[in-house]
């Protein structure tokens, strides 16, 4: 937990917000910050329906209490991170409260290589993830007979899935809990049939949650915007994703390296293999009714990221806790020693790197520009890289080659921003910074001479 706290750190010192995720999710709250608007996420001047308003709302909360910062947003997703960690311990105590030293079965096995990098990053998964455990605590509440308890924790940690990202808690949280007389093995009838009419008014109650923004927001901005939310970006994700399209089988060979170093340690494997054969503790099959069904549906989704795979990690975890011997405590520690260690290791040895990855210059220079009164452009698809770095107010215009000549006519002391991959395409532009493999280019849109390949014949 240090080394973590530690890579968190070097994370938050040594990178900056990294395009196009990071700067946009930031840039979204910027202008909700803006508008005084916490209803509808926005972006680039147009309402922005990709991702529901949870995590947004709490950095608009931050900048409430701490001013506007680059810090706060970033530090969220280690908050939720440790607040995960903590859920999942309390969640292996509530399966099986015999369990010796349950914080030292389950910790360890949540320094795989993709939980140590991706809590450092401003995504939306690590917090779908605290809501997926609130969600499951309440399953478990229920089974150990605190029913209403248990069923409010669970639409809640729903309903703030929902709020979070979307339909997708749905695949997190409904198998566990549509499994439970197998994961349990109780066979009432008569038990079971109160458990499904709970499940159904707590499916209801955290709907209820999320619909209570979706449909007021529908309401505020209609037309393109609902069709949006309410269909576009679940079904539309779900049969043919218009971004991360991947084959079915894609997280196959992704989930052993979501899982490094535990997945080059055969013990590991045969620990896992052999306590899923048994199926005799409660725990190990309440880890497998979690896993198993999640990650075959995210497998038949069309739109696949290996930062999908993060909420079942915790699960992988509780699995592997249990599973793992008590006499192989020392090479636990040691293992999961790797991935923190790599992680800082790559971020002060990538520094160099890094700084090539830093927006600021060109966004402080865009602020400039801005406040002078000189409009903005941007050659191709613009998702909000510069708007928060730059603490820009007006929309950047997205601009073709075709459109250019229009547009410096009718802006004839504009500004065009664009990606260059060649020193040489830099030669007539008044600001370039280096950027990643490239530069970043602002020219004189009056001045600019359009690439000939890029010239309609």
């Amino acid at each position: 937990m240090i080394l973590w706290g530690l890579a968190v750190a070097l994370a938050l010192a040594l990178r900056p917000l990294l395009a196009i995720d990071e700067t946009r999710y930031l840039s979204v709250a910027w202008e909700m910050w803006l508008r005084h608007d916490w209803l509808v996420p926005y972006l680039n001047g147009n309402p922005y329906p990709d991702k529901p308003p949870l995590l947004f709302w709490g950095m608009l909360l931050g900048w409430r209490l701490f001013g506007v910062n680059q810090w706060w947003p970033r530090l969220l997703q280690p908050i939720f991170a440790v607040v995960s960690a903590l859920m999942l311990v309390r969640l292996a105590r509530k399966l099986e409260p015999e369990l010796p030293d349950a914080a030292d079965r389950t910790l360890p096995f949540l320094s795989g290589l993709l939980w140590v990098t991706y809590s450092t990053l401003v995504l939306f998964d690590t917090l779908l993830t605290a809501c997926v455990l609130l969600a499951l605590l309440g399953l478990v509440e229920v089974w150990r007979g605190r029913a209403v308890y248990g069923w409010i924790a669970y639409a809640a940690g729903l309903g703030l899935g929902l709020l979070a990202k979307g339909p997708i808690v749905l695949v997190h949280v409904l198998p566990a809990a549509v499994l439970a007389p197998w994961w349990t093995r109780n066979a009432s009838a008569r038990r079971w049939s109160s458990w499904y009419l709970g499940l159904a008014a707590a499916l209801a109650l955290g709907a209820a949650l999320g619909l209570a923004w979706a449909l007021t927001a529908s309401a505020n901005q209609g037309g393109a915007y609902r069709d949006a939310i309410l269909w576009g970006q679940t079904a539309g994700r779900i049969t043919k994703s218009f971004a991360h399209r991947h084959p079915v089988w894609w997280y196959i060979p992704a989930f052993p390296l979501a899982l490094l170093p535990w997945s080059l340690w055969p013990p590991w494997w045969r620990s896992v293999a052999g306590a899923v054969r048994a199926r005799e503790s409660v725990v190990l099959r309440f880890a497998l009714a979690w896993v198993v069904p999640g990650f075959v549906m995210l497998s038949l989704i069309s739109g696949k990221q290996p930062h999908y795979l993060f909420p079942l990690l915790p699960g992988v975890a509780l699995l592997a806790a249990k599973a793992m011997p008590s006499d192989r405590r020392q090479t636990v520690i040691a293992l999961s020693l790797v991935s923190p260690l790599l992680v800082i290791l790559v971020e002060t040895a990538g520094k160099g790197y890094l700084d090539r990855s830093d927006l600021r210059p060109v966004s402080s220079y865009l602020h400039r520009a801005e406040a002078s009164g000189q409009p903005i452009a941007f050659k191709g698809q613009y998702s909000g890289t510069f708007h928060f770095l730059g603490r820009l107010e007006r929309p950047i215009a997205q601009l073709s080659w075709a459109q250019v000549p229009q547009w410096s006519r009718d802006h004839p002391t504009g500004l065009l921003i664009r990606s260059t991959r060649s020193p040489s395409d830099t030669v007539g532009a008044v600001f370039h910074q280096p950027y990643r493999g490239g530069s970043i280019s602002v020219w004189r849109v009056s001045g600019i001479v359009i690439p000939s390949e890029a010239r309609e014949p």
